[in-house]
């Protein structure tokens, strides 16, 4: 049986040259193998303790993204313990950005919190919105390099196609 955890959970991501980053369970369906997940630096040298966690909050952020719990539930990304006064509400669900292949059409896409692989609405957009997440979901291994961007250029990445996960 693997690792349990819930909507609130904050849990530690080992990086692959070492250190951690933390993250947190923001939406996990009943269904389904994806969840809503919020990443913050900087790199830890070590699983840090509840205690550091206390003042992040959901604008620290600085990757949002659906991801694959396969880590989680394995228990390769460690979980360290569940948010002190979780409220979804202060974690919000993002709308996501995607942009048509053919006609280079920017999406927005919608998802309620309950499922995470079925838009609620695409609504059209004449630009594709770069200030809202793509509409990917990452593996581990997509994560991973997402995060090791991130933590050298101390900014937001966008994913390009190649590392969509189909």
């Amino acid at each position: 049986m693997g690792q349990e955890y819930r909507e609130g959970d904050w849990f530690a991501v080992p990086l692959r040259r070492g250190g951690y980053v933390v993250g947190l369970v923001a939406r996990r369906p009943q269904r389904g193998t994806v969840i809503l997940g919020y990443f913050f630096g900087p790199e830890r040298k070590a699983v840090p303790a509840m205690q550091e966690l206390t003042g992040i909050h959901a604008g620290d952020a600085q990757l949002v993204c659906r991801v694959k719990d396969t880590a989680l539930h394995r228990g390769v990304w460690h979980v360290l313990g569940r948010r002190d006064r979780w409220r979804r509400k202060d974690w919000p669900m993002p709308a996501f950005h995607r942009r048509e292949a053919l006609s280079g059409r920017g999406i927005r896409i919608e998802y309620d919190g309950d499922s995470l692989t079925t838009p609620v609405r695409e609504v059209p957009a004449s630009v594709p919105d770069a200030s809202l997440p793509d509409d990917v979901v990452l593996d581990e291994t997509r994560l991973l390099e997402a995060l090791a961007r991130i933590l050298a250029q101390e900014r937001p990445v966008t994913l390009d196609r190649s590392q969509w996960i189909r």
